[in-house]
């Protein structure tokens, strides 16, 4: 749809539901973030779509909103877009009694936790930005076939995404007809001040989506693919998990949330310095003392590892 666009044409708002299934940013390959077996064990489909972030469940739950931007027909960037949807996106949750905000230019939170994002690109000479009305989430079926180097890993995913990721349901908004959520992001729209025009696609945009569905399939699941977050997963903005493993059964587990250590384990790391690691930043001079008085002479060699493995940004 995006790439049929032609210059000036006026901006076009679709709303969308589909079956279960991953879908994963436009620069992640499927090798590196999700768990093959897993994947075909639990029949899960999988797809990539042409715009950013990273790996999403989708499916029958969520209602998907699409603003396209054709170039000259309104805004030209990302951040724009974002600014210029996010009213009419709260205003859709509000009409439901869901206190929601936008920030941080690309995600939506409620009560202290995430209850939307956005991923936005620009495809042809269409500025495209999506996102979806997170009814009910099935955690399950995302931290099942998300690549894990351990149980432990696949845990604590589990574990960050129940504390970080909130749903309609969640927030006792349950119930919900997708049909009364599209009447109120219509509203939304023209109390916005949105003209709206009800279309089909014509014949040049149906032949550019039959294309398209064909290059969502095309995926790489050669192994020597590398994962958008080293050896983990971006959990939300700021917050990552990551686990490395060495010779020897040696490994590491940190979860880092706000440029603090928030949860770390490791095969020499004991229960009473995993706890003490928690809510220190990585210049914390504590850092270095902590650890020379728990590990002594391998102090070093675990503090670069756990540098190394900590993720803060990305």
């Amino acid at each position: 749809m995006a790439e049929a666009q032609g210059l000036g044409a006026l901006p076009v708002v679709l709303l969308a539901r589909s079956g279960g299934h991953l879908c994963l940013g436009a620069a992640q390959e499927a090798a590196a973030e999700l768990d093959a077996a897993a994947c075909r064990r639990h029949g899960v489909s999988v797809l990539r779509r042409p715009l950013g972030g990273g790996t999403v469940w989708v499916d029958a739950r969520q209602l998907n909103y699409f603003f396209l931007f054709p170039a000259g027909s309104g805004p030209a960037r990302p951040a724009a877009a974002f600014s210029l949807v996010a009213p009419v996106v709260e205003a859709v949750h509000h009409a439901f009694g869901l206190p929601v905000a936008g920030t941080g230019g690309q995600d939506f939170w409620c009560r202290g936790r995430k209850i939307g994002g956005t991923g936005a690109a620009t495809l042809g000479r269409t500025l495209v930005l999506g996102g979806s009305f997170l009814l009910d989430f099935d955690e399950t079926a995302f931290t099942r076939c998300v690549a894990a180097p351990s149980p432990g890993f696949r845990e604590w995913l589990g574990e960050a995404l129940s504390g970080s990721l909130t749903s309609w349901a969640g927030e006792g908004v349950g119930g919900i007809a997708t049909s009364a959520v599209a009447a109120a992001f219509w509203a939304a729209l023209a109390a916005q001040g949105w003209r709206l025009q009800p279309s089909a696609p014509s014949a040049a945009e149906e032949a550019a989506m039959a294309e398209a569905r064909e290059e969502l399939n095309d995926l790489d699941w050669g192994e020597d693919a590398r994962r958008r977050v080293p050896n983990g997963i971006k959990l939300k903005a700021g917050a990552f998990l990551t686990e490395w493993h060495w010779d020897g059964g040696q490994w590491l587990r940190v979860w880092t949330d706000a440029g603090r250590f928030r949860r770390v384990a490791g095969s020499a790391f004991p229960a009473v310095l995993a706890e003490g690691l928690q809510g220190l930043a990585p210049e914390d001079g504590r850092l270095a003392t902590l650890l020379d008085q728990t590990l002594g002479v391998e102090a070093s060699l675990w503090r670069k590892r756990l540098l190394a493995t900590a993720v803060w940004a990305g």
